[in-house]
């Protein structure tokens, strides 16, 4: 069972390969409308299982570039990070419950750049613009906040 097992991981990780070598994230990106943060957000969270289970097949860079995506290095002219309050730059005015104060709860992360078609991606500094800067305390600030752990352990356990 483990060889049919490790043989489809090893499938899935070749589509990955090919979905990642798309773009230059080094993460399969495939934008709809909104933002795809939260999505990328939940693919390195389901992928640090992966690379832990079968480092052979899966490396742990893809974690960090999952990471990397939320921090900064993602689409648009606007290179700020997606979670709120984290960076040099980050999402700060944020469509929430205070948008109208111009403000942002710390922690809450963003959706992130949208892609306005055909193909123009943005992410503006504008509080009611809910496809791009609308941010959740739940699922990916969850998600955030595990690939930063999942990172960290990961640096320790494999030293790359």
């Amino acid at each position: 069972m483990d060889g049919e097992l490790r043989k489809a991981f090893a499938e899935y990780k070749t589509k990955l390969d090919q979905q990642s070598a798309q773009t230059p994230y080094g993460v399969p990106y495939q934008p709809s409308i909104w933002g795809a943060g939260w999505d990328i957000q939940r693919f390195g969270f389901e992928y640090y299982f992966l690379a832990t289970a079968y480092p052979d097949i899966f490396p742990a860079t893809t974690v960090y570039n999952a990471l990397n995506f939320i921090l900064g290095c993602h689409p648009g002219s606007n290179t700020a990070s997606f979670a709120s309050g984290v960076g040099a730059r980050s999402a700060t005015v944020a469509y929430g419950l205070n948008r109208a104060d111009w403000s942002f709860i710390p922690g809450g992360v963003v959706s992130g750049t949208a892609l306005i078609r055909p193909d123009f991606p943005e992410l503006l500094e504008f509080p009611f613009l809910w496809q791009q800067t609308e941010y959740v305390l739940g699922g990916g600030s969850s998600h955030y906040m595990f690939l930063v752990l999942a990172a960290q352990q990961l640096l320790e356990n494999t030293g790359k």
